[in-house]
C-alpha cells in the first residue's frame, strides 16, 4: 500500500489502496464524520477498544453514500469482503483517510458500524480514480475483526559496515566499487563526489547517506 501525499497521485485501485490517505485533497467544511454502530459490543476493555497506534484487521465495503453531492449514489467501489481478506493497517498515523483514522477510534473489537465520510475526511475535491469523484461523500460498512500491536519493523541493514571491508571506519573508492561489483553493477557516476563531502578521498560514517546502524562498527539496527 502507498501513502499519497499529493492528491494528484491518487488512482483508483481494485484493492484496499482506495483507503490510503490523500490528506492534502481535503478542504475545511462544516460537514461532519458520522459513525453509526449497528452490531457488536459497545463496551469493552481498553485492550479491545480501537485507539491511535493500534494495528487493525478490518473488513469493509465502500459505497457512494446516498447523501453524496457527487458520484453514483449507492455504487460500490471496493470491498475487502469480496476478496475474502482483511485490510490491515495502523490506526491514527495517517496510513488511511482521515475518516478512518478518526472514525474507528473508540469502537470495540467485533463491532460493526457504518462510517459516513464527507469528502473533507476522505479524498477531498480531487477524488480517487473513476468511481470516487471529487466532493463525494462515502459510506463504509466496517467490521473491527482484530486489534493487535503493530508488527515489528525488520532490522535495517548496516550497509556502511558491509562496504567497509578493511574495518577502518571509512569507505574508499575501491571498497565502494567492489560493493557494486558484487551486485554486478557499476558504481553510479558522481556517487563519490556526492558522498565525500569534505573531499578527503573517503566517505566517513557521518557522510554516508545510506543505511548505517548506530555507528561505523556498531551493531546493525
Amino acid at each position: 500500500f502507498f501513502l499519497f501525499s499529493n492528491p494528484s497521485n491518487c488512482k483508483m485501485r481494485t484493492t484496499a489502496a482506495l483507503l490510503i490517505a490523500c490528506a492534502f485533497g481535503a478542504t475545511a467544511s462544516a460537514a461532519e464524520l458520522q459513525v453509526n454502530q449497528y452490531e457488536g459490543p459497545t463496551e469493552c476493555d481498553d485492550a479491545d477498544k480501537v485507539k491511535k497506534g493500534d494495528y487493525l484487521s478490518m473488513h469493509y465495503t465502500g459505497t457512494i453514500d446516498e447523501s453524496s453531492p457527487a458520484g453514483e449514489k449507492g455504487e460500490k467501489f471496493d470491498s475487502s469482503r469480496d476478496r475474502g481478506q482483511t485490510f490491515d493497517f495502523t490506526c491514527g498515523v495517517g496510513q488511511v483517510i482521515k475518516g478512518w483514522d478518526e472514525g474507528l477510534q473508540g469502537l470495540c473489537k467485533g463491532a460493526k458500524a457504518k462510517l459516513i465520510v464527507p469528502s473533507e475526511f476522505g479524498y477531498g475535491e480531487v477524488g480517487a480514480g473513476d468511481k470516487i469523484p471529487g466532493g463525494a461523500t462515502l459510506n463504509f460498512d466496517v467490521e473491527v475483526v482484530d486489534i493487535t500491536d503493530p508488527p515489528a519493523r525488520p532490522p535495517t541493514p548496516n550497509v556502511f559496515k558491509m562496504i567497509d571491508t578493511d574495518e577502518d571506519n571509512k569507505l574508499s573508492v575501491e571498497e565502494i566499487e567492489a560493493y557494486f561489483k558484487g551486485m554486478d553493477k557499476e558504481m553510479p557516476e558522481g556517487l563519490m563526489e556526492s558522498e565525500d563531502k569534505d573531499s578527503d578521498g573517503f566517505v566517513s560514517w557521518e557522510e554516508f547517506s545510506g543505511p548505517k546502524g548506530d555507528g561505523p562498527g556498531g551493531d546493525e539496527l
